[in-house]
């Protein structure tokens, strides 16, 4: 898998269950401004993903369709507030 965001992943890599994420300096960035009030299943992801938990166990911890996290999932990597944990080197 690829973390770098010059070489864009495929729907394959992003979408594996063994795909982990980890939040950008931009994404934390976001989520310390957030006051968590409202948040959208967008925030609510970017509040759990940590950089060692795969997508197959996010999605079971998160409530909700997990149409609506995969979506999410390509917004914040579209923002640039997550990136995949690059798996080769470990």
């Amino acid at each position: 898998m690829r973390a770098t965001m010059s070489e864009a992943p495929s729907s394959a890599e992003m979408f594996s269950d063994e795909a982990i994420y980890k939040r950008t300096v931009r994404g934390q960035r976001e989520l310390l401004r957030s006051d968590g009030t409202a948040m959208t299943t967008a925030h609510r992801v970017l509040a759990r993903v940590n950089g060692f938990t795969n997508l197959r166990n996010l999605i079971e911890l998160s409530p909700g369709d997990a149409r609506e996290m995969v979506q999410a999932i390509r917004q914040l990597f579209a923002d640039e507030l997550i990136e995949l944990v690059d798996l080769t080197s470990h």
